[in-house]
């Protein structure tokens, strides 16, 4: 069959027409306060037979022809909208969040298939026997029945969740974590009546396929599945680069997860959500990566998906007190069975009453997947037309009612003081310059400061997956150098704390370049490659060599990301020693940045920290001895806002010193700071021009000089000075 003219205009005009209406009516529905995914459902119920059709029936059937290729493109363009809605929302699960919830959540997902199941199938048996289908014998009719009402719909669960902003609460990620497992009994349960109906018998050996099959590939994606596609996107990234590129690999791989469980008999969007929580522990699928996605699929697709499963919706073909009647049973067993069973669950696994309610509203929106069954039944002969019509009412009913239902159940859910801690780091991090710190450069030569980097690196990560890539510009990397990589990536747990967890998700690759160029223009190339910083090691300072020699100083003035200098002879080959940290401050944002560092680094090796303010005699103005004794309130803003971020970041304790300088330099004062024995300066600095030189300030440049400690500085990612 080839796709005429006319029909491609079709397709565009519904295209067209429904985006137009589900983006507008999703927009109204947010600014009254309500998920968009209700607008988005609404404008499909108007553009269907319930209005349009009722109201224009040529204008309604010669837009939206029941035969021909439009619905079959049209239903493509909505499968592709499901397939990416639930890769997107796998990405946004915290599988050490659904970890610590797997039993509660295999409880409300048995609870929220069986109750339903139970009071459906006990519906079904009373139903007028005129809406059994053609070809269904009773028996199917009431299995089927009890099937649809256990059915809940994940793609529509996620796209309230996201509305509400509600994903990464708990309720959100237990929501999620059981709306899969329900899914899947649910489609099992879905093939056998289905093959029962056709067949005549049960389909125990494709339900076994299905079955064994989706656990095994799910397996396989935890396992092996993971490395290949972490292996493929970091082959993308290094062959073509860009965000493009990336995110077309994401996307393929999405489209094969779910092409795997379709041919396990199992839906497509299963496949796609399983992918979307592996490519989220993949340090390349960068933000920017991951927001081309939502844009694309909050955007285009799901509202087009949600409007076409409002299209299917014929209310005038209900008007029947009889069958009104019907609607309404099925309405009320479906959202009270669907309650009872979540909650009963829920209760059974520890959850609070509000939570369970909570649950059990999120957990009864149906939506377009009981379009999908509904069409099942229908093309089986296991429904009537009526019945079919019923089916998607439900449906419809139930997503309208969950956004509203799990608010005002929200609302009296007692907070969670857990939750809430958890919740407010998150939105730091969010904010976080460490936190921000997905993928790390570290140049090594000769090994002789690659341990220390590699260590440094590691507490960087913060129990996050991050890449780091050690690079060898210009010759081969030394003999044991990747081993002693490795093994200083896990340096042992400080004074009797485990840190072991903050370094083992670090990610070490090993890439040997040429530089016919120089060293320094190999490691600018790669750097150029989307880092977030880049560790360099600094030799020890030689007079005439510039700020940090040769080879680093070319390397910091055009760096194009963050860049960490490491000037620390006492480390070399040897590691991080680290006894206390000393963070000079001013107050300011980039000085922020390098706090955060400092106190990651506290964190993974039991360092204190000390932020430290140097007050100036001509900045205290007059007041003589009297403000020099007073703490200036500029140094308690500077130093409290360390303490602050220590305390509520870290959990670590701040000292907060301030010095007084007389006669000495302010360098002076910083170096006075800090002793030899265990101590680091970590200072933030500007890249400035000074004769194609690299230089930073006096302050800097007398630290580095007269330092007998080790010495870190920060540098903002401005693009070349």
């Amino acid at each position: 069959m080839t796709l005429s003219s006319a029909n491609l205009l079709r397709l565009l005009l519904q295209f067209v027409l429904l985006l137009a209406g589900a983006r507008t009516l999703g927009e109204g529905a947010r600014r009254l306060g309500q998920p968009e995914v209700l607008g988005e459902l609404l404008a499909g119920v108007l553009l269907g037979p319930s209005l349009l059709g009722a109201l224009l029936p040529g204008a309604f059937h010669a837009l939206f022809p029941a035969s021909g290729p439009e619905p079959l493109l049209l239903q493509l363009v909505a499968d592709l909208g499901v397939i990416l809605l639930l890769l997107l929302s796998g990405a946004e699960v915290d599988l050490d969040l659904v970890a610590q919830r797997a039993r509660p959540a295999l409880l409300v997902a048995a609870g929220g298939v069986a109750v339903p199941f139970a009071a459906g199938y006990g519906l079904a048996v009373v139903l007028p026997g005129g809406l059994v289908g053609p070809s269904g014998s009773r028996p199917v009719f009431d299995l089927f029945v009890a099937t649809a009402l256990s059915i809940s719909a994940i793609p529509v669960i996620v796209k309230i969740l996201l509305d509400m902003r509600l994903m990464r609460r708990d309720i959100g990620q237990l929501t999620v974590a059981a709306g899969v497992l329900n899914d899947m009994a649910g489609w099992f349960l879905l093939a056998g009546v289905v093959g029962f109906a056709t067949a005549r018998a049960l389909p125990v050996t494709r339900i076994a396929v299905s079955v064994v099959g989706t656990l095994a590939f799910a397996a396989f994606l935890f396992t092996w599945g993971h490395r290949l596609m972490r292996a493929l996107i970091v082959w993308v990234d290094d062959t073509f680069g860009g965000e493009g590129a990336t995110t077309t690999a994401v996307l393929l791989v999405g489209l094969l997860g779910a092409a795997a469980t379709q041919a396990l008999h199992v839906e497509a969007f299963l496949g796609a959500f399983l992918v979307g929580v592996q490519l989220a522990r993949i340090p390349r699928v960068r933000g920017e990566v991951a927001a081309h996605l939502r844009g694309m699929t909050l955007a285009v697709f799901a509202p087009v998906f949600f409007a076409s499963a409002g299209l299917r919706v014929d209310v005038p073909s209900l008007l029947h007190p009889l069958l009104l009647l019907v609607a309404a049973a099925i309405v009320a067993t479906a959202c009270v069975g669907k309650f009872a069973g979540t909650y009963l669950g829920a209760r059974l696994a520890g959850v609070g009453p509000w939570m369970a309610l909570s649950l059990g509203a999120a957990m009864n929106a149906r939506g377009a997947v009981e379009v999908i069954v509904a069409t099942v039944g229908l093309q089986a002969g296991v429904l009537t037309v009526p019945m079919y019509s019923m089916i998607i009412l439900m449906a419809v009913t139930t997503s309208v009612l969950a956004p509203p239902a799990l608010r005002w159940s929200l609302r009296r859910t007692p907070a969670d003081p857990r939750e809430e801690e958890r919740l407010r780091r998150e939105a730091f991090a969010s904010r976080s310059f460490v936190h921000g710190l997905r993928r790390m450069l570290v140049p090594v030569r000769d090994g002789r400061y690659a341990l220390a980097a590699a260590e440094v690196v590691s507490h960087l990560a913060a129990g996050r997956e991050v890449e780091a890539v050690a690079l060898s510009a210009g010759h081969s990397l030394a003999p044991g150098v990747d081993t002693g990589v490795r093994a200083a990536a896990r340096p042992p747990a400080a004074a009797g704390e485990q840190r072991a967890d903050t370094a083992h998700r670090v990610q070490w690759r090993f890439r040997e370049v040429p530089a016919p160029q120089g060293v320094a223009a190999a490691i600018l190339a790669e750097a150029a490659r989307d880092y977030d910083l880049l560790v360099l090691g600094a030799p020890e300072r030689r007079a005439g060599a510039g700020l940090f020699g040769g080879v680093v100083d070319p390397v910091v003035r055009e760096a194009p990301c963050g860049v960490l200098v490491l000037q620390a002879p006492q480390w070399r080959g040897s590691g991080v020693r680290l006894r206390r940290i000393v963070v000079p401050t001013r107050g300011t944002a980039a000085e922020r940045r390098g706090a955060e560092l400092a106190l990651a680094l506290a964190h993974g090796t039991g360092a204190t920290i000390a932020a430290l303010h140097v007050v100036e005699p001509d900045a205290l103005g007059r007041g003589g001895a009297a403000a020099l004794r007073a703490e200036p309130r500029w140094a308690a803003h500077a130093t409290g806002e360390i303490e602050r971020l220590g305390r509520e970041a870290f959990d670590l304790p701040v000292t907060r010193l301030v010095q007084f300088r007389d006669t000495a330099t302010v360098s002076d004062a910083i170096v006075r700071g800090a002793s030899s024995d265990g101590d680091l300066i970590l200072l933030t600095a500007r890249r400035r021009a000074a004769g194609g030189e690299l230089y930073c300030g006096r302050t800097v440049d007398q630290v580095l000089r007269a330092a007998r400690c080790p010495v870190a500085v920060l540098f903002e990612a401005a693009g070349p000075a």
